[in-house]
């Protein structure tokens, strides 16, 4: 629109770019700017403006010129010496000496009526910008009210340090893409016993959408803000642990159990091997496949389980436990550190067929961390309170030293346990009290 003041005159300040012509005149210009004497207004100066429209001045290279349009530009210009290089014309003065010309019509006039409506290029990307930033508000206002958040709360604090953090791609759209692809994921866990490849076939549509890239970053990263992480660490095998932690496997031959003397009903491998390695009182290990195909082909519904199984964090407590009491030792499972989803599928098996499970690990950090959940989910304390950790520093005889930790240390089944391990800060590994847990393994046993 015309650019004036309230009285109808022209602000010196402005430049309009909204008049209107007839066709005579609109011809008129057409036929005089035709000349290639024009062509220092028609395209230089025209190019110069349209990278933004509100400018008042713009620079031309004279150089870039020929000597027929900068001889025109500058008698037009009134320029009373000739001037080489960069210069600036101001486009109100331009605007001026059309406009008292013999074309009396101003510059965005005769421009638009030559090459057609000028193009804002900073308006543009002005408006570009906006709308981004109003499709992004939008994204993560929407992210926030998913499904997934409302599952794991944890997460609202992870998307604002996504939000913050600029990880996700750029581009918008991508951004929406990889978010709401990633909150699918994490809406459905955790998902005990699934592999990756049927994860992200069932949930994504392609078995392979989370080897790689940045939907599994995200997820990634969102599982271990749930595991009080707050990066993601190198190396496949952390990467495997963050997958386990959601019951999620990479494939269903590298994720294991190690058992001794457990047996279970049905009919099948799983059940034979296991059956004839208790009977010997021997180790045994299943892989996440054998498993399966033990819930899903061997298991016989309704026939008793173990009663009481013990659960420990260590294989050297199986060790001792095969060398020490052989086949007279109680049911153990081992998790080995962060239970596997091998380790989590057959654990969650024995705790719906009714057993009674008793967990014992390392008096660490890593291994409250370890403990909570599956205390939290049933399982029964195995010497894991503020009592035995005292027992067990009498007996340390190596002092290894825990660093303070940088988060809040609970432990629900004993509030004293956590209490006096903040005091200390001095870890009780496994081995340390491995006596009494042998004495309870052949007691449960008797």
């Amino acid at each position: 629109m015309p650019h004036g003041l309230p009285d109808g005159r022209q602000s010196p300040s402005a430049l309009p770019v909204g008049e209107i012509l007839e066709d005579e005149a609109v011809q008129r210009i057409r036929e005089v700017l035709a000349s290639p004497s024009w062509r220092w207004l028609t395209s230089t100066v025209r190019a110069a403006w349209e990278q933004d429209l509100s400018r008042q001045r713009v620079r031309v290279n004279l150089s870039a010129l020929g000597d027929t349009e900068a001889a025109a530009m500058a008698d037009f210009l009134r320029w009373p010496t000739h001037r080489s290089g960069v210069t600036t014309i101001s486009l109100i003065r331009l605007d001026t000496l059309l406009r008292d010309s013999g074309l009396s019509t101003g510059l965005a006039a005769c421009l638009t009526a030559v090459g057609g409506p000028l193009r804002d290029e900073a308006g543009r990307r002005r408006a570009d910008r906006a709308a981004l930033l109003v499709a992004s508000d939008q994204l993560w206002a929407e992210a926030a009210a998913h499904p997934a958040l409302l599952r794991h709360p944890p997460l609202a604090a992870w998307l604002a340090d996504e939000r913050c953090a600029g990880r996700l791609p750029a581009d918008v759209p991508v951004r929406r893409q990889v978010m709401f692809d990633a909150l699918a994921v994490l809406g459905v866990l955790p998902d005990p016993g699934t592999g990756l490849a049927r994860l992200a076939s069932r949930i994504l549509g392609n078995a392979h959408a989370l080897d790689d890239g940045p939907v599994q970053a995200t997820v990634l990263r969102a599982l271990a803000w749930l595991s009080d992480q707050r990066h993601v660490a190198a190396g496949s095998a952390y990467r495997r642990a963050l997958w386990a932690s959601a019951g999620v496997a990479r494939d269903t031959v590298s994720s294991t159990v190690l058992v001794l003397n457990l047996t279970l009903p049905g009919r099948g491998p799983m059940v034979t091997a296991l059956a004839v390695n208790a009977e010997a009182g021997l180790p045994a290990r299943f892989t996440l496949g054998q498993v399966q195909h033990y819930l899903g082909d061997e298991r016989i519904s309704g026939v008793c389980s173990p009663s009481n199984v013990f659960i420990c964090e260590n294989p050297s407590v199986v060790e001792a436990a095969a060398d020490t009491l052989e086949s007279r030792s109680a049911p153990l499972i081992c998790v080995e550190g962060r239970p596997s989803v091998a380790a989590c599928l057959l654990i969650q098996e024995m705790q719906n067929a009714g057993a009674v499970l008793r967990y014992h690990g390392d008096f660490d950090w890593a291994g409250l961390a370890i403990a909570k959940p599956l205390i939290g989910t049933g399982a029964l304390p195995w010497r894991f309170g503020a009592s035995d950790y005292r027992n067990g520093l009498a007996r340390n005889t190596r002092l290894k030293r825990l660093f303070p930790p940088s988060y809040l240390v609970e432990t629900p089944w004993d509030h004293g346990l956590a209490v006096e391990m903040l005091e200390h800060c001095i870890s009780v590994e496994e081995e340390v009290v491995t006596e009494d847990l042998l004495y309870d393994l052949t007691c449960e046993e008797d």
